[in-house]
């Protein structure tokens, strides 16, 4: 149905299936409250209707509406799909932004965090109760999204991924069922949604074990000048080795505010207890941790460090500083916030290599020459608890990952070259690794083109792997019509 239709069917008063429908219903010439902007321009759809629910039998309603109208459906949380997975072009659009309240139940060590929560909301609420759950790096991705995908950050090596904190949830289903989902009810479902997203209904809310995070964390900052790479690639290498599960690690490409000049940065961030007590003397802590940062006027690096031998690279800049805790998923605010066109891609790695590096490198420079803005994001997490939890334990499949690195392409005007140069970093920066890495979609959240792409099922089995086929079965008991069809959308089995 077009907008247009639309506009005229809620002329003057709601249909009846909308007439309980308690928050707001907007289509196009609702100039106030038709909102469809997106984290990137061309993730913009033209939607006939945008709902914004404010409780879970809204939710209901908007669904058996969308459905009794023939109205293509579409999940917004925090927005941040940039291949359009958060919109609908002539459908609806059930935008949870008005549903963001989070509860601490302190006795059970659970929190409870709706569906249109960002992850900084949560992080600050969630402090104030002393509590914490893990959480990713930018703090305007939604929390749902992030945790229903699988979900890495900062705490991944103390606390394993997001999805393997789920312990329930409330959903709605695509026939409008409301159900509530734990390890009694619905245990089928609660292992679908760890890990298998938005295919099976939307999720109202989501409980989340809790954990004690620290009130800061410390870490420190060098600069060092762009012809130091090999040593700090070496060094790089020498900390995974003894390395612990409380200390992650950014390396990233980017961009200077500063007359368009090239940079690229490199991180390392203690992520334990969520940190450590300042010292007085920061020399003390530079064997631990810190970050690193090189620049000159053509190129930037910034780093994680926890020997002395970055000291001895020679950084031309040494900083600290001591954060507050709820700080952490803001750390990758500055480039995320950026306006514009953006295409996601992960590459899945395991050999980080400095030729590789130098070639990646020298490919992101010539991406900037037609997308300004682009980044490369390297990840050096600690994946201890993630590959405790068993295979088939959780819809989650790729827990043989070893590392992943984000290629954000941002500022573009011509989409197909720029997925063009996106594919031909990912393709870069995995031919060093393992040919089952080099042809893995690696973390599937990173991924958005991928997920997207649902004229077909193969992206979907190759992101669940094993577990696609259990996957199929859980599709054709909850969502055999495939309503839900936005993210790796998986087929329901045959009958």
């Amino acid at each position: 149905m077009s907008p247009s239709a639309i506009d005229n069917t809620l002329e003057g008063k709601r249909p009846p299936l909308l007439q309980d429908f308690k928050g707001v219903v907007a289509t196009p010439s609702d100039r106030h409250n038709y909102k469809i902007k997106r984290w990137a321009d061309n993730a913009v759809r033209q939607a006939a209707c945008v709902v914004f629910p404010v409780n879970t039998e809204d939710i209901s309603l908007a669904i058996r509406f969308a459905r009794a109208e023939g109205l293509s459906l579409a999940i917004s949380g925090g927005r941040h799909n940039c291949s359009g997975s958060s919109s609908s072009e002539g459908g609806l659009v059930i935008d949870m932004r008005k549903m963001s309240v989070v509860r601490v139940d302190t006795e059970r060590k659970v929190g409870y965090i709706q569906g249109g929560t960002t992850t900084h909301h949560a992080v600050i609420e969630l402090f104030k109760h002393g509590v914490a759950i893990p959480v990713g790096f930018c703090g305007s991705v939604g929390v749902i999204g992030l945790a229903a995908g699988g979900g890495v950050g900062f705490s991944t090596g103390l606390h394993g991924l997001a999805c393997d904190n789920i312990v329930s949830a409330t959903m709605v289903l695509a026939n409008g069922d409301i159900v509530h989902v734990n390890e009694s009810e619905k245990e089928d479902l609660l292992w679908g949604i760890k890990g298998g997203g938005s295919n099976f209904g939307v999720i109202a809310e989501l409980g989340m074990r809790l954990h004690e995070p620290r009130a800061d964390v410390y870490h420190l900052m060098h600069i060092y000048l762009p012809d130091r790479l090999p040593a700090l690639v070496a060094e790089l290498n020498a900390w995974m080795k003894v390395r612990t599960p409380e200390e992650s690690l950014l390396f990233n490409f980017v961009l200077s505010p500063q007359n368009g000049k090239v940079l690229a940065y490199l991180g390392l961030k203690r992520a334990s207890a969520f940190g450590v007590a300042l010292k007085d003397s920061v020399r003390h802590f530079l064997p631990r941790f810190g970050l690193v940062l090189y620049s000159n006027i053509s190129g930037f690096l910034w780093f994680l460090l926890t020997s002395d031998n970055f000291l001895v690279t020679g950084p031309i800049i040494n900083k600290s500083a001591q954060t507050p805790y709820d700080k952490i998923a803001t750390f990758a605010d500055a480039a995320c916030e950026r306006l514009g066109t953006k295409i996601n891609i992960g590459a899945p790695f395991n050999n980080f290599d400095y030729e590789t590096v130098q070639r990646s490198y020298d490919l992101w420079l010539r991406a900037t020459v037609i997308a300004p803005h682009s980044v490369i994001l390297y990840e050096f997490l600690d994946y201890t608890q993630m590959f405790k939890v068993p295979m088939d334990a959780t819809a989650c499949p790729w827990r043989t990952m070893d590392k992943i690195a984000m290629i954000g392409i941002m500022g573009f005007t011509d989409e197909a070259e720029a997925m063009k140069l996106s594919e031909e970093l990912r393709t870069c920066i995995s031919s060093s690794s393992t040919e089952s890495t080099r042809e893995s979609i690696g973390y599937p959240n990173y991924s958005h083109a991928l997920g997207a792409d649902n004229e077909t099922d193969a992206n979907a089995r190759k992101a669940f792997g094993s577990n696609y086929t259990q996957l199929q079965q859980l599709k054709r008991k909850y969502d055999p019509e495939m309503v839900f069809n936005k993210w790796y959308c998986v087929r329901p089995a045959d009958v």
